[in-house]
């Protein structure tokens, strides 16, 4: 089982530096950009909804969900999103592709255990401002890259018949790097701002689940988790860069001085929240249910960028969605046994920008294809939207498709025959 555990943690380290793609949204410039992870593809079909566990799936959001845990479970989230975005003056459609989440659960005797790494948010946006009031023109691009990952360590336990406990300990990594590069009409020379940070931190999140069936046939639940508040070190640099305008070599660096400032170690504070869902439904039939999700504070003001018409304020999340299966035992029609889930979601991010909240809408259908065993294939797709026309600001609009991969095995089986 050792061995087993070794190589499937050096694969997920190997397939996920060479598969993580970043944003490609304006707002990932703020904080420690887009937050890119919530839940798994089984979760974003039904809303973002984690408060239904069972026994053949992982549940990333709540730690407690590992306790129902009753097979090794093998978890790969994927996701391709097409992005339209809107502003007052424009119009821009881009791409993106990456893995959501990696994991690994393992039941065993005493209590249940998985482990794995997702991506906590990603920078990635490419913006160009031009500057025609002025003599000479001018004009400014600005770009970003990086983000935060997060390696976890879960464990869950049933300490009652019906009450499950959990635990997950996140270590928080991860490199953002902006840089802004300013050109004059008629100036050979651009002048380039490089600021890159070197993040890390860890952080703590506790679960519990009541699971009770009535009568056989009618099932409910009930989930709460309390993520206390974190807090990211930051390592920042800052360099002044002029360079030949059609060259990305060359030039003369000036490294500023953070530490006369301050602001060469600085913290980024991660927000607590606590999340409270409820879902009741028919036992392996169908099952629907609602869950509110709410940060203590605002939080992830990068010191580096401070500007007055930011803020970041309390966030909030609520999730409502289901899922329903005609038969899940047919053995003569294939597509009784499906699971058919929608939701939506409503979410205010916190940021503020102009004194206009930046909030999502989400709306999520998908389906989950039963392969041998008790393994699935979940495919979804969400319509959603984030931002707004106001104040100068863009608007997204996006459609996301989203693969996950729910492979189930038996590890502690005693062999009979030799």
């Amino acid at each position: 089982m050792i061995n087993k555990i070794t190589t499937i943690s050096f694969l997920f380290f190997a397939v996920f530096a060479m598969a993580q793609k970043g944003s490609l949204s304006p707002y990932s410039f703020y904080g420690i950009g887009e937050n890119t992870f919530k839940g798994t593809a089984e979760n974003r079909m039904m809303g973002g909804l984690s408060s239904y566990s069972d026994s053949i799936h992982l549940n990333l959001q709540n730690p407690a969900g590992y306790a129902s845990l009753q097979m090794v479970n093998y978890s790969i989230g994927v996701n391709h999103i097409d992005t339209n975005l809107k502003s007052s003056e424009a119009n821009t459609k881009n791409t993106t592709a990456g893995i959501d989440y990696l994991a690994v659960g393992i039941p065993t005797k005493h209590f249940n255990f998985g482990f794995g790494i997702i991506p906590k948010s990603s920078v990635g946006y490419r913006l160009l401002i031009e500057d025609l009031t002025t003599e000479p023109n001018q004009s400014t691009q600005f770009e970003g890259s990086g983000g935060v990952n997060q390696v976890f360590f879960s464990a869950g336990k049933k300490v009652f018949k019906d009450f499950g406990v959990g635990l997950t300990a996140n270590y928080n990594f991860g490199s953002l790097n902006h840089i802004s590069t300013l050109v004059i009409q008629d100036v050979e020379l651009a002048t380039v701002l490089n600021n890159e940070s070197s993040l890390s931190g860890f952080t703590l999140t506790l679960g519990l689940d009541y699971h009770k069936q009535l009568l056989s046939k009618w099932d409910i639940q009930a989930n709460y988790q309390f993520s206390p508040e974190g807090k990211l070190n930051s390592s920042n640099s800052k360099s002044i860069i002029t360079r030949p305008r059609l060259s990305n070599t060359g030039g003369d660096e000036l490294i500023v001085d953070l530490a006369a400032t301050g602001l060469d170690e600085t913290t980024i504070t991660i927000p607590g929240t606590h999340s409270l869902g409820f879902s009741f439904g028919e036992n392996k039939k169908w099952s629907a249910g609602a869950q509110y999700t709410f940060s203590t504070s605002g939080g992830y003001e990068n010191k580096l960028f401070t500007m007055s018409n930011v803020a970041y304020k309390r966030a909030s999340q609520l999730s409502v969605g289901g899922f329903y299966i005609p038969k899940f035992n047919s053995f003569t029609n294939y597509f009784s046994r499906i699971v058919y889930r929608a939701g939506v979601r409503i979410e205010k991010t916190g940021l503020h920008i102009n004194n206009q909240s930046i909030d999502e809408l989400g709306i999520s259908f998908g389906l989950g294809l039963p392969l041998n065993g008790l393994s699935s294939a979940n495919i979804g797709v969400e319509f959603g939207k984030r931002g707004t026309l106001s104040e100068g600001l863009v608007e997204e609009n996006f459609v996301a498709i989203r693969i996950g991969l729910s492979l189930n095995d038996r590890w502690f089986i005693k062999r009979k025959y030799n």
